[in-house]
């Protein structure tokens, strides 16, 4: 209540009040900046405005807010029945100390919280397993006797198995990321604890994943190995030897910084390319045409990457997640390129190749017979979780077969138009992203053939396939193939700089929806603590259009104390990303300025000019007023990931605004999407 005092003081004409407690050093730095910082997003998550100070119903909110702070701060706990078992007298002559209240309220310090939920987790732990508390402290934790449902909530002291050095790699690639299994060495690609290694047979471990595609789809957990960029770029320069469409996927929220540069020499000067824009779903609308202002802004950028326009054969918008443009592909796929030799799946590391990759792997593309002994890949926010190269069969599109699936996408016409109806009807009534966002179907139009049934008086004896594809068997020898590669990882990435935790807050969930904000020459546009945007020369205004993540903080103050501001509030939790934990302070990369300075000229007041791409995050548009030249500086982490893309992929962005907060800096956040 100190800091709301003081905001009251410096703000005598509006009321807020917290929603959220707030750390004293934040609270410090704020005071100490109070005349450079402009505006904090972080901080209005804090607050919440009420409006004039004379009003007396708003004084009143105001009051019943502060007792409902008090009336939390005090909080009723009962006795755990565990405490009356492993608790020591001290311990229950304490609780009686702080029951003793004439209110019979309870006030715990952290410590004896801190005991009291362990005496809870021990109390559910020793129910959950039906013994008593001595053998429970006596049972020494070992995921390995359950490796494929190991509970990591039952333990917290989580051991990893032993190796044996001495077992050589077995040639049994991982389901999961394609990486040959071995129990020689944890720190190496494919590895599974010796005791799990050793007692499995070769047809049990065809259907088996690695420990670390274990922990990335369980828990959401990476576990580090040793793969050097090196080795993921010999590994798809290998390629350009092989003949076969390449299946190019670009992350239409980071390109072009998602494309290497030298992609033409991998991929040879005569491959057919499918160009696929992934990640469409979470794309604003600003238009009614803006998918093919992407498709125009996409064939640019890659042709700038020196791939020629005779090699390219089809661009696609997907999302792999939501299924949108995935059945369109494959009728291109099937027509286009047919069983003339195998397809892969290339691109930098986070584009959604796996996730593609198992959309495809669940439809028409894939032969029938084989989906069901293929595994998904592991699809995760962590880059580079392909090791090696996985595969399916792909079904030889016969005229038949094209016959049937034609007869199922007509038939779903009618029932798809609908849904599409309804869901404009739906977005345009109530405003919510999910009723606008790209949605698809993938259907099946075939089905596999009935399994021949042995007569159970037949002397035969039965000829029991192992539950692993078979690549000698007659179904597979002659097929072709769908290859899932290992993700490319360029310098210019950003996201091989942060965790799993600042990863999942950068990544958008759902369709963006611009945050903007009116920028006055010298101000400098902080977004998180990854990127800064400073706006060095210009006579007007400029309006920023922040196409990230939600999650990610926005913070607006004056360019000369930009860097002192940084300095003080990167270990507090302000910016978000980095972490405010122990020792990742040392660990992050400072800010560096881009080496050129942005020069843009404005062409209409209202429309988007540029965009400042801001790589694995997202990008900023950019707005100047009418015939105004205006100069930008960006920084970034080690000066890496910055792009000027122009022109824009949303020129109409603007058109997405909500209205302008009084005496702020700020829009409020409006639609993603245009009225349909």
């Amino acid at each position: 209540m100190l800091f709301l005092k003081h905001f009251l003081r410096c703000h005598s004409t509006k009321i807020k009040f917290l929603k959220k407690p707030i750390d004293e050093q934040v609270t410090s730095v704020f005071q100490k900046h109070e005349k450079s910082i402009l505006y904090s997003s972080f901080m209005d998550d804090h607050y919440l405005k009420l409006g004039y100070r004379k009003s007396k119903a708003l004084q009143e909110m105001l009051k019943t807010k502060d007792e409902e702070m008090k009336r939390n701060s005090i909080t009723v706990k009962t006795l755990p029945v565990a405490l009356k078992y492993i608790a020591s007298e001290e311990d229950k002559m304490n609780y009686e100390r702080v029951t003793s209240d004439d209110n019979n309220k309870i006030v715990f310090t952290k410590d004896e919280e801190k005991f009291l939920q362990s005496i809870r987790e021990k109390e559910l732990m020793r129910q959950k397993r039906n013994v008593s508390f001595a053998e429970l402290e006596d049972e020494s934790p070992d995921w390995l006797q359950d490796y494929e449902h190991f509970d990591e909530d039952e333990y917290s002291d989580v051991k990893y198995g032993t190796p044996d050095p001495a077992m050589p790699v077995s040639k049994i690639p991982c389901n999961g990321c394609g990486a040959l299994l071995q129990c020689a060495e944890p720190s190496l690609p494919g590895y599974l604890p010796s005791k799990i290694f050793k007692s499995r047979t070769n047809n049990e471990l065809k259907n088996i994943i690695c420990q670390r595609c274990h922990f990335l789809k369980n828990y959401n957990t990476a576990l580090n190995v040793s793969v050097q960029p090196k080795e993921y770029l010999q590994m798809i320069s290998s390629l350009s030897h092989k003949p076969g469409l390449a299946l190019l996927i670009v992350d239409l929220m980071d390109f072009p910084t998602s494309i290497w540069s030298d992609v033409h020499t991998v991929l040879g000067a005569k491959r057919p390319i499918f160009i696929v824009g992934n990640k469409i779903d979470l794309i604003p609308k600003d238009s009614r045409n803006y998918i093919n202002n992407i498709k125009e802004r996409l064939t640019e950028e890659v042709l700038k990457k020196g791939l020629q326009q005779q090699n390219i054969k089809h661009i696609a918008l997907v999302s792999a997640t939501t299924g949108y443009g995935i059945e369109e592909l494959i009728t291109h796929l099937h027509h286009k390129w047919g069983s003339q030799g195998d397809v892969y799946l290339i691109g930098a590391t986070n584009v959604g190749k796996s996730s593609l990759f198992n959309a495809l792997l669940r439809s028409d593309y894939c032969k029938i017979q084989a989906q069901d002994l293929v595994k998904r890949a592991t699809a995760s926010p962590w880059p580079g979780t392909t090791l090696r190269l996985l595969k399916f069969p792909i079904l030889r599109p016969s005229h038949y077969r094209i016959f049937l699936r034609t007869q199922r996408i007509i038939s779903e016409q009618y029932s798809k138009g609908q849904e599409e109806k309804l869901r404009k009807i739906q977005a345009n009534k109530t405003g919510k992203v999910e009723h606008a966002t790209l949605m698809g179907h993938i259907g099946q139009s075939f089905k596999p053939e009935p399994e021949e049934v042995l007569d159970s008086f037949s002397m035969g004896k039965a000829n029991i396939e192992p539950n692993a594809l078979n690549e000698d068997s007659k179904v597979y020898r002659d097929s072709k193939w769908c290859y899932d590669t290992p993700g490319v990882i360029l310098p210019d990435q950003i996201h091989h700089k942060l965790n799993i935790q600042e990863i999942l807050l950068a990544l958008p969930k759902e369709m963006m929806r611009p945050r903007i904000y009116y920028v006055k020459p010298g101000l400098s546009l902080f977004v998180a603590g990854i990127a800064r945007i400073d706006y060095t020369s210009g006579k007007e205004p400029i309006r920023l259009l922040v196409y990230t993540s939600l999650k990610l903080p926005i913070l607006i103050c004056d360019t000369t104390k930009a860097e002192e501001i940084y300095t003080d509030l990167l270990p507090t939790d302000t910016f978000q990303v980095p972490q405010n934990i122990t020792d990742r302070q040392q660990s992050w990369p400072s800010l560096n300025c881009t080496n050129e300075e942005i020069v843009l000229f404005g062409e209409h007041r209202a429309m988007t000019v540029a965009d400042v791409v801001l790589s694995s995050i997202g990008w900023v548009g950019v707005n100047p007023e009418r015939e105004e030249i205006i100069e930008l500086k960006v920084w970034s982490p080690e000066g890496q990931g910055v792009f000027v893309r122009q022109p824009a992929l949303l020129s109409q962005g603007f058109r997405l605004r909500g209205r302008r907060i009084r005496d702020s800096l700020a829009y409020k956040i409006g639609k993603a999407f245009i009225k349909q």
